[in-house]
């Protein structure tokens, strides 16, 4: 037996040989490297012809027996090849294609099924700010039922309560397609990249909450949710229907949900009442978190790989194109936001409030372009590409 052999120590004391056994002799040897020996201590002394055959009929070698004070050592040494491939820790560029379902670091025994993962590199989605956001976002928690105090908004002239309903109709429409896209890409991901899907599933919750909360709201006003205009639909359903993990990131999380958080900002500050102010800044809280994954993650895509600016530009101005065939910007939205902001139809305040929207449009431009320039994107170009975007804000 050679000096240099890794020696694993199995004590199976008074276990007779059986499938309790076996179990654990056949596991040790599973684990074990090439030229490792596996010493069985054993209380008995008649082991050794069975050990031998089952050694024949493993391919591993039987080396020998030897007594000890109060027990027996029977010495094997595995010949068998080895049945595990180690896994980095560390996150690599690409994802190993034997891991499967198990975490980064694990072992991933031969013979394992293939899942091939569509989004196996990090450039496609990765973030460096993901574990901190992770963080972020179970602290953030909060409870649409509990958290708001509900029994506390008021009731308001008829305009303003429809105006209000249809805002809400609005924003769950484009909160359901903010949890629909990374549903359709979570199960691409591999889960070497094991943060990754841990946030997008905290996204899905957050948006599942929004979701549930405007619902809430839109009910309070005792209308309920009002209409879903073509505009609207039109404008989601191009980014519902992207299919590429890299574009649909970059126009949900950069171009769309960065947008709506001007949105709820501005919904904030006009909202008349604290429960409905407190509803919209806990919402914006949830939106900021998936916007700084966005750009972390575009950013860091763009630095690996500059060509894909190109891409990012195809995307914007392909969507707009398809959009330019009909007006992309709701009507009933606009003055909605117009009547809410003026506080009523009444016509100084009414057209007070469209003044303000018409600002706030130039405002989300202007914070727009900033996202895109703090990606890493030339800012006469980010100013096209913001110029470019649906009027419908997501």
């Amino acid at each position: 037996m050679s000096l240099n052999s890794h020696i694993l120590s199995l004590n199976l004391g008074q276990i007779e040989l059986g499938k309790a056994f076996f179990l654990r002799l056949e596991n040790a040897f599973l684990l074990a490297k090439n030229g490792d020996i596996i010493e069985v201590l054993s209380d008995f002394d008649n082991l050794e012809s069975d050990l031998v055959a089952w050694c024949h009929f493993k391919g591993e070698i039987f080396v020998e027996k030897k007594p000890l004070k109060h027990a027996f050592s029977y010495y094997l040494r595995k010949n068998s090849q080895e049945n595990f491939t180690p896994t980095p820790l560390n996150v690599e560029n690409l994802a190993p294609t034997m891991l499967g379902l198990a975490p980064r670091g694990a072992s991933a025994q031969q013979g394992s099924p293939k899942y091939h993962f569509n989004l196996s590199s990090k450039e496609n989605v990765w973030s460096d700010s993901l574990i901190k956001l992770y963080e972020e976002a179970k602290k953030a928690q909060w409870n649409a039922t509990r958290d708001i105090a509900w029994n506390e908004i008021p009731s308001y002239e008829q305009a303003y309560e429809q105006a209000l309903a249809q805002i809400m109709t609005y924003l769950i429409e484009n909160e359901f397609l903010a949890l629909y896209i990374p549903s359709q890409f979570l199960a691409q991901i591999s889960p070497f990249y094991t943060e990754v899907p841990l946030f997008l599933a905290s996204i899905i919750g957050d948006e599942a909450r929004h979701i549930e909360a405007f619902l809430k709201r839109a009910k309070a006003t005792k209308l309920g949710v009002q209409h879903s205009s073509v505009a609207t639909q039109r404008s989601l359903y191009t980014l519902f229907n992207e299919k590429d993990y890299f574009k649909s990131s970059f126009l949900l999380h950069i171009m769309g949900e960065g947008t709506f958080i001007d949105l709820l900002a501005f919904l904030e500050e006009y909202a008349k009442d604290e429960p409905t102010k407190r509803l919209l800044y806990l919402a914006r809280l949830d939106e900021a978190r998936h916007v700084a994954y966005g750009q972390e993650h575009i950013k860091g895509s763009i630095k690996a790989n500059p060509h894909k600016i190109e891409l990012l530009k195809e995307c914007v101005f392909s969507r707009r194109h398809s959009l330019n065939e009909i007006n992309a910007e709701s009507s009933l939205l606009i003055e909605a936001l117009s009547v809410f902001a003026g506080g009523s139809t009444e016509p100084n305040a009414y057209k007070k409030g469209f003044e303000m929207v018409e600002n706030l449009k130039a405002k989300m431009h202007i914070n727009r372009t900033q996202r895109l320039v703090n990606c890493g994107i030339d800012e006469d170009l980010a100013v096209d590409l913001s110029k470019a975007h649906t009027p419908n804000f997501m």
